[in-house]
């Protein structure tokens, strides 16, 4: 157990990291964060930056020497720093949570869709494109219309293209000169829903009910929680969420997507850290997210289940971000409206600046009307 006055690190410095140094800081925790960001949101709520390159293996090893425990805030580290980790973690007994080989799946779509399917997990029909005798096997069996995708690397709808024909397809491939790609056979869905679990070093599981997420040009928009599925819908989406966090031995928070259609559900991906969808936790009345995120990594004492009030959540994205508006002005002044910012200096269009959460009655109709 890592006690109160213990030395935390995270790896990455954005509004992730603030959030958990916000519940680390009250416990008495000193916060540390590397990344190459200078004046990081992180470094706003208190945390000691390191600053530094993610492959410099000299000053992450200082980093490392410097701090009890590890953990993440993103899933996108070079190899190197996982390497980096990994060895000075078995050689010196520094916790992290989760571990590398977590987040290697995760950061990777093959290995991520081949772990749910270990899981038990179903998911959408996946093939890899890693060489140029893929290209040829992928354009005969696949199922049109279909999603190419980077293999690493992409997040809020990054590194993806739509392909409707197999001409589509064929002429992409063209361009390809070093295939790391997955296709996806196209699901058309009618929800999207999220799970934020936690799980801990004797194999304890804590969970939220699933949410429901809408989605605009493929960054989050809205999160209602709890997403009121039928309770079939629900027990499948907790239990896959379960299946998956013992299948690959998770320790710590994780959020996990799916689409739903009915009655069938396929597993989109899954994120080894707080979930953009969980921050409604921090206004539900119960522990957060990011309060998880602590105590998986201390393995200190938690509730035995988690009882959340109903609270919806919006993000604030640069070109919604307008402090001193009329609406702005207006929501700050109804005590159900809550206002987390990031403390983000450049403002641009879709990114993330912030978030208001709503705990008050009738949380969906609480942000109607606001685009």
């Amino acid at each position: 157990m890592l006690l109160p006055g213990s030395r935390l690190g995270v790896m990455g410095s954005g509004q992730l990291a603030r959030m958990f140094c916000l519940e680390a800081i009250p416990f008495g925790y000193e916060i540390s964060v590397y990344s190459p960001e200078k004046n990081s949101p992180a470094a706003g709520a208190g945390a000691k930056e390191y600053i530094s390159t993610y492959e410099d293996e000299k000053a992450l090893t200082f980093f490392l020497e410097n701090i009890d425990g590890l953990t993440f805030e993103f899933e996108n580290i070079p190899e190197i720093a996982l390497t980096t980790i990994e060895n000075f973690s078995k050689r010196t007994g520094l916790i992290v949570r989760p571990s590398p080989n977590c987040v290697r799946i995760s950061q990777n779509r093959w290995k991520e869709k081949t772990s749910f399917q270990k899981a038990g997990i179903p998911t959408v029909k996946f093939y890899p494109v890693l060489t140029e005798e893929d290209k040829k096997s992928v354009l005969s069996k696949t199922n049109f219309p279909c999603i190419l995708k980077t293999n690493t690397m992409g997040y809020d709808g990054r590194g993806q293209i739509r392909c409707i024909t197999e001409q589509e397809l064929s002429l992409v491939f063209s361009n390809l000169n070093k295939p790391d790609h997955i296709v996806e056979e196209f699901f058309q869905f009618t929800s999207e829903a999220s799970v934020i679990m936690a799980r801990f070093e004797d194999g304890k599981i804590l969970n939220f009910r699933p949410s429901k997420n809408v989605h605009k040009n493929h960054i989050l928009d809205l999160t209602f929680y709890p997403g009121n599925f039928p309770d079939s819908i629900e027990t499948k989406l907790v239990n896959y969420a379960k299946k998956l966090a013992e299948t690959i031995d998770y320790v710590g928070v994780f959020g996990i997507e799916f689409f739903i259609r009915g009655d069938e559900i396929l597993c989109n991906e899954f994120a080894p850290r707080p979930h953009n969808s969980g921050h409604f936790s921090q206004n539900s009345g119960t522990i957060s997210q990011f309060s998880l995120q602590l105590r998986t990594l201390c393995n200190l004492p938690s509730p035995k289940t988690i009882l959340a009030n109903p609270v919806s959540m919006k993000n604030i994205l640069g070109e919604d971000y307008k402090p001193g508006s009329t609406l702005w002005n207006k929501t700050l002044e109804n005590p159900y409206y809550h206002l987390h910012l990031y403390g983000k200096t450049e403002i641009r269009n879709g990114r993330k600046m912030g978030h208001w959460n709503y705990s008050g009655p009738n949380i969906e109709s609480a942000f109607l009307n606001w685009d």
